[in-house]
């Protein structure tokens, strides 16, 4: 019999929208009809997991007897207890705020520190569909992605799991399998999900990591307070919506200083800005924005002073 689990939400949630972002989801994927599915290996084994959305909240259904604790702990923790945007602080500025009711069902997910890792390497410059793809043959591959696990595999494998995503991005995933692995088996999970100059400075150590996506990494891990991935993207979106004033290139002091201004709307900025992203994307491009479509326009002072 499949075992099945409840998380409770406050409202029921968006799934869609919580699979849609986040490098892209950590690679859950859509089986139809609401209903999302991806693999877990606790101690090598492959557990499908399936999980849809009702209004109490999410329901999971896995088979397996003896990693139920297990599995219930890793689904919880990736859900964040079943917390959504709408319970998230961010009501500091009016863009803010539309935000949040906006997106208000969605779920920003967390994950293990090595998996985020290497889906951050993965997806580096590549279409999230294209990710949600190799993901799962390449953790089927491995048994579960470990440091060790990941290292064991003969690199000519690796490239060929990844080739769609562009090989050189195996021998940058290799290196560093094996990095870590020198290193001691759980000393990266410790120390990345601290937070700090330490764990940043570890990462960008690492083959293929640069500043952005050790951010990446970071906020998605572990909520680290102060960083937040600044791209040409976010930069902007903030400096049209007002949450800014720099609107230069993407040097090192002025990245620094849209972090300091949006983290100035406190913490939970950080761990929303895959939203502010997305709206560079659909809207908020780099020519011509679209505001007239955009949801943000009436609390935006770019779209007020186009009007």
């Amino acid at each position: 019999m499949p075992t099945a689990l409840s998380l409770a939400c406050e409202t029921k949630p968006d799934l869609a929208a919580t699979m849609k972002l986040q490098i892209p989801a950590l690679a859950w994927h859509t089986t139809g009809a609401g209903v999302w599915q991806r693999t877990f290996h606790p101690h090598g084994q492959g557990i499908p997991v399936r999980v849809e959305a009702d209004r109490g909240g999410l329901q999971f259904t896995f088979r397996t007897s003896t990693e139920e604790e297990l599995l219930r702990d890793l689904l919880t923790a990736t859900f964040r207890n079943g917390e959504q945007v709408g319970a998230m602080a961010l009501a500091g500025h009016p863009a803010l705020r539309t935000l949040r009711r906006h997106h208000q069902d969605m779920i920003l997910l967390a994950g293990s520190p090595f998996e985020t890792l290497i889906l951050a390497i993965l997806a580096q410059g590549r279409p999230a569909a294209t990710v949600r793809k190799v993901f799962p043959r390449l953790t089927a591959a491995c048994g579960g992605l470990t440091p060790r696990r990941l290292s064991a595999l003969p690199l000519p494998r690796l490239a060929q799991l990844v080739r769609p995503l562009g090989e050189v991005k195996a021998a940058r995933l290799h290196a560093t399998a094996a990095i870590l692995t020198r290193r001691g088996a759980t000393a990266f999970d410790r120390l990345i999900a601290g937070s700090g100059s330490h764990a940043l400075k570890y990462l960008l150590s690492l083959p293929g990591v640069g500043t952005h996506t050790a951010a990446i990494v970071m906020t998605i891990i572990n909520d680290a307070p102060g960083m937040v991935p600044i791209d040409q993207n976010l930069v902007r979106v903030a400096y049209r919506l007002g949450l800014t004033d720099h609107d230069g290139g993407l040097t090192k002091p002025g990245s620094r200083q849209v972090a300091a201004d949006l983290l100035a709307y406190g913490p939970d900025l950080a761990r929303v800005h895959p939203l502010l992203q997305q709206v560079a994307y659909d809207t908020c491009t780099a020519g011509t924005p679209d505001c007239r479509r955009c949801f943000l326009a009436e609390s935006c002072r770019y779209a007020a002073h186009t009007a």
